[in-house]
Protein backbone atom coordinates (compact mmCIF):
# COMPACT_ATOMS: atom_id res chain seq x y z
CA UNK A 1 0.00 0.00 0.00
CA UNK A 2 1.56 3.62 -1.23
CA UNK A 3 1.76 5.78 1.84
CA UNK A 4 -0.40 8.54 -0.25
CA UNK A 5 -3.01 5.62 -0.55
CA UNK A 6 -2.80 4.96 3.02
CA UNK A 7 -2.88 8.84 4.18
CA UNK A 8 -6.03 8.87 2.23
CA UNK A 9 -8.25 5.85 3.53
CA UNK A 10 -6.91 7.22 6.99
CA UNK A 11 -8.68 10.52 6.00
CA UNK A 12 -11.73 8.57 5.22
CA UNK A 13 -11.78 6.48 8.41
CA UNK A 14 -11.06 9.57 10.42
CA UNK A 15 -13.57 11.93 8.10
CA UNK A 16 -10.96 14.41 7.36
CA UNK A 17 -11.81 16.83 4.80
CA UNK A 18 -9.51 17.28 1.77
CA UNK A 19 -8.64 21.01 2.77
CA UNK A 20 -6.80 19.25 6.29
CA UNK A 21 -3.51 19.32 6.50
CA UNK A 22 -0.06 22.35 6.01
CA UNK A 23 1.58 24.44 4.18
CA UNK A 24 4.01 26.71 4.30
CA UNK A 25 7.72 28.16 2.54
CA UNK A 26 11.12 26.56 2.98
CA UNK A 27 14.18 29.07 2.94
CA UNK A 28 17.99 29.27 2.98
CA UNK A 29 19.57 32.07 3.47
CA UNK A 30 16.38 33.96 3.90
CA UNK A 31 15.44 32.77 -0.03
CA UNK A 32 12.92 30.64 -1.29
CA UNK A 33 14.71 27.04 -1.17
CA UNK A 34 13.01 24.80 -4.12
CA UNK A 35 13.26 21.51 -4.20
CA UNK A 36 13.53 21.02 -0.53
CA UNK A 37 11.73 17.74 1.33
CA UNK A 38 8.79 18.81 3.95
CA UNK A 39 9.27 15.69 6.03
CA UNK A 40 6.57 14.71 8.37
CA UNK A 41 7.39 12.74 11.46
CA UNK A 42 4.96 11.29 14.50
CA UNK A 43 7.70 11.58 17.28
CA UNK A 44 10.85 13.78 18.15
CA UNK A 45 14.51 13.41 18.64
CA UNK A 46 15.73 9.67 19.41
CA UNK A 47 11.97 8.49 18.96
CA UNK A 48 11.99 9.33 15.60
CA UNK A 49 11.75 6.63 13.12
CA UNK A 50 13.99 7.26 10.11
CA UNK A 51 10.82 6.57 7.54
CA UNK A 52 8.84 10.37 7.30
CA UNK A 53 4.67 9.30 8.21
CA UNK A 54 4.43 11.82 5.01
CA UNK A 55 6.79 13.44 2.19
CA UNK A 56 6.65 17.12 0.35
CA UNK A 57 8.95 18.57 -2.05
CA UNK A 58 8.97 22.58 -2.37
CA UNK A 59 8.04 24.53 -5.43
CA UNK A 60 10.01 27.01 -7.12
CA UNK A 61 9.07 29.21 -4.91
CA UNK A 62 9.88 27.01 -1.90
CA UNK A 63 6.39 26.21 -1.03
CA UNK A 64 4.90 23.67 0.09
CA UNK A 65 1.33 21.47 0.67
CA UNK A 66 0.39 18.27 1.90
CA UNK A 67 -2.77 17.10 3.16
CA UNK A 68 -3.01 15.19 6.53
CA UNK A 69 -5.37 13.27 8.68
CA UNK A 70 -5.78 15.38 12.32
CA UNK A 71 -3.20 14.75 14.88
CA UNK A 72 0.42 16.34 16.25
CA UNK A 73 3.38 16.13 13.73
CA UNK A 74 7.01 17.17 13.63
CA UNK A 75 8.49 18.74 10.44
CA UNK A 76 11.77 18.78 9.61
CA UNK A 77 13.16 20.61 6.36
CA UNK A 78 16.23 18.98 4.04
CA UNK A 79 17.71 19.01 1.19
CA UNK A 80 20.80 17.13 -0.32
CA UNK A 81 22.71 18.92 -2.95
CA UNK A 82 25.99 17.38 -4.92
CA UNK A 83 28.37 18.77 -6.83
CA UNK A 84 31.79 17.86 -8.29
CA UNK A 85 31.78 14.84 -5.53
CA UNK A 86 30.74 16.79 -2.53
CA UNK A 87 27.99 16.97 -0.36
CA UNK A 88 26.14 19.99 0.65
CA UNK A 89 23.79 19.05 3.37
CA UNK A 90 20.77 21.52 4.34
CA UNK A 91 18.85 20.64 7.48
CA UNK A 92 16.29 22.18 10.45
CA UNK A 93 13.35 21.48 12.40
CA UNK A 94 10.25 23.83 12.17
CA UNK A 95 11.01 26.04 15.39
CA UNK A 96 7.47 25.71 16.91
CA UNK A 97 7.39 21.70 16.79
CA UNK A 98 5.14 19.86 17.15
CA UNK A 99 2.17 21.23 15.19
CA UNK A 100 -1.33 20.12 15.51
CA UNK A 101 -3.36 19.83 12.51
CA UNK A 102 -7.46 19.93 12.96
CA UNK A 103 -10.00 20.52 10.58
CA UNK A 104 -7.71 23.05 7.87
CA UNK A 105 -5.43 23.86 6.26
CA UNK A 106 -2.55 24.81 9.04
CA UNK A 107 -0.33 27.33 7.48
CA UNK A 108 3.72 27.20 9.08
CA UNK A 109 5.58 30.08 9.19
CA UNK A 110 8.55 29.94 6.91
CA UNK A 111 11.47 28.58 8.35
CA UNK A 112 15.14 28.51 7.19
CA UNK A 113 17.08 25.67 6.44
CA UNK A 114 21.10 25.70 7.92
CA UNK A 115 24.36 23.56 6.44
CA UNK A 116 25.30 20.88 8.28
CA UNK A 117 28.54 19.72 8.97
CA UNK A 118 30.66 22.62 9.14
CA UNK A 119 31.44 23.75 12.88
CA UNK A 120 34.83 22.99 14.59
CA UNK A 121 35.19 21.80 18.23
CA UNK A 122 37.94 23.41 19.29
CA UNK A 123 36.68 26.99 20.56
CA UNK A 124 38.53 30.17 19.56
CA UNK A 125 40.03 32.56 22.11
CA UNK A 126 38.61 36.22 21.27
CA UNK A 127 40.51 38.03 18.57
CA UNK A 128 42.84 34.90 18.05
CA UNK A 129 43.48 33.72 14.67
CA UNK A 130 46.05 32.17 11.54
CA UNK A 131 45.92 33.97 8.37
CA UNK A 132 47.34 32.41 4.90
CA UNK A 133 46.91 31.70 1.11
CA UNK A 134 47.38 28.10 -0.66
CA UNK A 135 49.08 28.43 -3.58
CA UNK A 136 51.31 25.77 -5.90
CA UNK A 137 54.29 27.27 -8.35
CA UNK A 138 53.27 30.34 -7.01
CA UNK A 139 49.48 30.86 -7.72
CA UNK A 140 46.76 30.24 -5.25
CA UNK A 141 45.16 27.07 -4.65
CA UNK A 142 41.24 28.00 -4.73
CA UNK A 143 38.79 26.35 -2.23
CA UNK A 144 41.51 24.03 -1.14
CA UNK A 145 40.71 22.48 3.29
CA UNK A 146 43.16 23.50 5.94
CA UNK A 147 43.17 21.84 8.84
CA UNK A 148 44.63 22.40 11.81
CA UNK A 149 46.11 19.24 13.98
CA UNK A 150 47.24 19.74 18.04
CA UNK A 151 49.77 16.74 17.19
CA UNK A 152 52.02 15.58 14.92
CA UNK A 153 50.93 12.42 13.88
CA UNK A 154 50.27 9.80 11.03
CA UNK A 155 51.80 12.44 8.28
CA UNK A 156 48.67 14.62 9.47
CA UNK A 157 46.39 12.46 7.57
CA UNK A 158 43.60 11.43 9.02
CA UNK A 159 40.35 11.60 12.25
CA UNK A 160 42.44 13.56 14.54
CA UNK A 161 42.08 17.18 13.08
CA UNK A 162 40.78 19.53 15.54
CA UNK A 163 39.71 21.78 12.78
CA UNK A 164 39.10 22.91 9.62
CA UNK A 165 38.15 25.62 7.22
CA UNK A 166 38.08 25.93 3.40
CA UNK A 167 39.88 28.53 1.33
CA UNK A 168 38.32 30.97 -1.04
CA UNK A 169 38.57 31.38 -4.64
CA UNK A 170 41.65 33.24 -3.90
CA UNK A 171 43.42 30.35 -1.38
CA UNK A 172 42.99 32.36 1.45
CA UNK A 173 41.82 31.60 4.52
CA UNK A 174 41.28 32.06 8.57
CA UNK A 175 41.48 29.62 11.35
CA UNK A 176 39.90 31.25 14.80
CA UNK A 177 41.83 29.13 17.53
CA UNK A 178 42.68 29.67 20.96
CA UNK A 179 46.42 29.82 22.01
CA UNK A 180 48.80 26.82 21.56
CA UNK A 181 50.95 25.16 19.23
CA UNK A 182 49.93 23.68 16.31
CA UNK A 183 50.48 21.51 12.78
CA UNK A 184 48.77 22.50 9.58
CA UNK A 185 47.50 20.02 6.61
CA UNK A 186 46.31 21.70 3.42
CA UNK A 187 44.28 19.48 1.00
CA UNK A 188 42.64 20.26 -2.37
CA UNK A 189 40.98 16.89 -3.99
CA UNK A 190 39.98 16.59 -7.44
CA UNK A 191 36.26 15.79 -6.67
CA UNK A 192 35.76 18.81 -4.31
CA UNK A 193 35.16 16.98 -1.22
CA UNK A 194 36.21 17.97 2.53
CA UNK A 195 37.56 15.10 3.45
CA UNK A 196 38.96 11.46 2.09
CA UNK A 197 42.38 10.24 1.70
CA UNK A 198 44.60 11.82 -0.92
CA UNK A 199 44.33 10.27 -4.49
CA UNK A 200 46.52 10.77 -7.35
CA UNK A 201 46.35 14.38 -9.01
CA UNK A 202 45.02 16.09 -5.73
CA UNK A 203 46.31 18.97 -4.12
CA UNK A 204 48.34 17.80 -0.76
CA UNK A 205 50.67 19.39 1.72
CA UNK A 206 52.10 19.97 5.18
CA UNK A 207 52.76 23.87 6.04
CA UNK A 208 56.49 24.25 6.63
CA UNK A 209 56.60 26.17 8.94
CA UNK A 210 54.91 23.58 11.35
CA UNK A 211 54.70 23.34 14.16
CA UNK A 212 52.82 27.13 14.72
CA UNK A 213 53.29 28.96 18.37
CA UNK A 214 49.97 31.77 18.57
CA UNK A 215 49.44 33.24 22.01
CA UNK A 216 45.66 34.63 23.24
CA UNK A 217 44.86 37.67 21.08
CA UNK A 218 47.26 37.50 18.78
CA UNK A 219 46.66 37.21 14.59
CA UNK A 220 49.06 35.07 13.23
CA UNK A 221 50.31 35.83 9.14
CA UNK A 222 51.99 32.95 7.45
CA UNK A 223 53.88 32.77 4.67
CA UNK A 224 52.54 31.28 1.33
CA UNK A 225 51.03 27.41 2.41
CA UNK A 226 52.62 25.42 -0.75
CA UNK A 227 51.05 22.57 -1.86
CA UNK A 228 51.98 20.02 -4.89
CA UNK A 229 49.89 17.63 -6.39
CA UNK A 230 50.00 13.50 -5.19
CA UNK A 231 52.14 11.57 -7.72
CA UNK A 232 50.83 7.93 -9.05
CA UNK A 233 54.34 6.14 -7.54
CA UNK A 234 53.72 8.12 -3.87
CA UNK A 235 50.16 7.22 -3.80
CA UNK A 236 51.27 3.54 -4.80
CA UNK A 237 53.66 3.79 -1.73
CA UNK A 238 51.06 5.22 0.76
CA UNK A 239 48.88 2.38 -0.37
CA UNK A 240 51.61 -0.69 -0.46
CA UNK A 241 52.81 0.43 3.57
CA UNK A 242 51.60 1.26 7.01
CA UNK A 243 47.75 0.71 7.27
CA UNK A 244 46.98 -0.27 4.15
CA UNK A 245 50.19 -2.86 3.81
CA UNK A 246 48.83 -6.77 2.48
CA UNK A 247 48.77 -9.83 5.16
CA UNK A 248 47.68 -12.97 5.43
CA UNK A 249 45.34 -11.70 7.65
CA UNK A 250 42.32 -10.02 5.63
CA UNK A 251 38.75 -9.40 6.15
CA UNK A 252 36.70 -9.22 2.64
CA UNK A 253 33.41 -8.27 1.72
CA UNK A 254 30.99 -5.53 0.18
CA UNK A 255 29.97 -2.37 1.10
CA UNK A 256 26.28 -1.71 0.63
CA UNK A 257 23.29 0.54 1.18
CA UNK A 258 19.97 -0.76 2.85
CA UNK A 259 18.29 -1.78 -0.23
CA UNK A 260 21.95 -4.02 -0.94
CA UNK A 261 23.26 -1.73 -3.51
CA UNK A 262 27.00 -1.44 -3.64
CA UNK A 263 28.86 1.59 -2.54
CA UNK A 264 32.21 3.31 -3.89
CA UNK A 265 34.34 5.12 -1.79
CA UNK A 266 33.58 3.54 1.82
CA UNK A 267 36.81 3.05 4.55
CA UNK A 268 36.06 -0.57 6.16
CA UNK A 269 37.90 -0.28 9.44
CA UNK A 270 39.22 -2.38 12.71
CA UNK A 271 39.21 -1.33 16.08
CA UNK A 272 40.71 -2.88 19.71
CA UNK A 273 38.69 -0.25 21.33
CA UNK A 274 34.83 -1.07 21.60
CA UNK A 275 33.76 2.51 22.08
CA UNK A 276 35.04 2.35 18.01
CA UNK A 277 36.15 6.20 18.23
CA UNK A 278 39.86 8.19 17.09
CA UNK A 279 42.02 6.62 15.25
CA UNK A 280 41.61 3.13 13.99
CA UNK A 281 44.05 -0.07 13.98
CA UNK A 282 43.51 -0.92 10.36
CA UNK A 283 41.97 0.66 7.74
CA UNK A 284 40.47 -0.77 4.05
CA UNK A 285 41.67 1.11 0.72
CA UNK A 286 38.27 2.48 -0.31
CA UNK A 287 35.78 0.71 -2.13
CA UNK A 288 35.46 0.87 -5.91
CA UNK A 289 32.31 0.73 -7.95
CA UNK A 290 31.33 -3.10 -6.64
CA UNK A 291 31.55 -2.05 -3.28
CA UNK A 292 33.78 -4.67 -2.18
CA UNK A 293 36.72 -4.44 0.17
CA UNK A 294 39.86 -5.97 1.88
CA UNK A 295 40.68 -5.13 5.29
CA UNK A 296 44.12 -6.44 6.22
CA UNK A 297 45.26 -7.08 9.73
CA UNK A 298 48.51 -7.19 11.27
CA UNK A 299 47.85 -10.44 13.45
CA UNK A 300 44.54 -12.55 14.52
CA UNK A 301 42.51 -11.42 17.49
CA UNK A 302 39.29 -9.83 18.31
CA UNK A 303 38.65 -6.61 16.13
CA UNK A 304 35.43 -4.07 16.45
CA UNK A 305 34.56 -3.74 12.88
CA UNK A 306 33.02 -0.45 11.67
CA UNK A 307 32.86 1.96 7.90
CA UNK A 308 32.36 5.27 6.78
CA UNK A 309 32.43 7.02 3.68
CA UNK A 310 35.20 9.71 4.32
CA UNK A 311 39.15 8.74 5.77
CA UNK A 312 39.22 11.12 8.50
CA UNK A 313 37.87 13.98 10.57
CA UNK A 314 34.18 14.51 12.05
CA UNK A 315 31.11 12.65 11.42
CA UNK A 316 29.02 14.86 8.75
CA UNK A 317 25.75 15.25 7.51
CA UNK A 318 25.15 13.12 4.02
CA UNK A 319 28.48 10.38 4.95
CA UNK A 320 27.22 6.56 5.15
CA UNK A 321 28.36 5.16 8.18
CA UNK A 322 27.81 1.49 9.40
CA UNK A 323 29.07 -1.32 11.33
CA UNK A 324 29.55 -5.04 11.48
CA UNK A 325 26.09 -6.32 13.27
CA UNK A 326 27.28 -10.27 13.37
CA UNK A 327 27.64 -9.84 17.30
CA UNK A 328 25.67 -7.17 19.20
CA UNK A 329 28.98 -5.59 20.55
CA UNK A 330 30.47 -5.42 16.48
CA UNK A 331 33.18 -7.30 17.40
CA UNK A 332 34.82 -10.03 14.86
CA UNK A 333 37.46 -12.72 16.10
CA UNK A 334 39.95 -14.12 13.65
CA UNK A 335 42.78 -16.22 13.84
CA UNK A 336 46.56 -15.30 12.08
CA UNK A 337 46.57 -16.16 8.76
CA UNK A 338 42.39 -16.34 8.55
CA UNK A 339 40.73 -14.83 5.01
CA UNK A 340 37.40 -14.16 6.32
CA UNK A 341 34.63 -13.56 4.21
CA UNK A 342 32.46 -10.49 5.79
CA UNK A 343 29.44 -10.60 2.94
CA UNK A 344 27.70 -7.37 3.11
CA UNK A 345 28.46 -5.00 5.33
CA UNK A 346 25.50 -2.28 5.17
CA UNK A 347 25.90 1.39 5.49
CA UNK A 348 22.89 4.15 6.17
CA UNK A 349 23.31 7.85 5.32
CA UNK A 350 23.89 9.72 8.48
CA UNK A 351 21.44 13.13 8.40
Amino acid sequence: MSRSFAIILLCLLLGCSSEQGIEGQLLFQNKPLPGAQLEVYLRSGNERTSTPFSVATSDAEGRYRLSLPAGEYYLVGKLKQQSGGQNRMLMADAPANPYRVSGAILTIPPFSLREMGLGGNLPADPDTWIEGRLTAAGKPVADGFVYLYTEAIDELIGPTYAKQVQADREGNFLIELPAGKYWLSARKRADGSRSGAPQVGDWSGNYPGNPIKITAGEQLHLDEFPLARVSAEKHRQRMASGKFAATDTVIHGRAVDQQGQPLSGVYVYAYLDSRMIGKPSHISAPTGADGKFQLFLTSGGGYYIGARSTFGGPLEPGEWVGTYDGQADHRLTLETGENYGLGDLVLKEVW
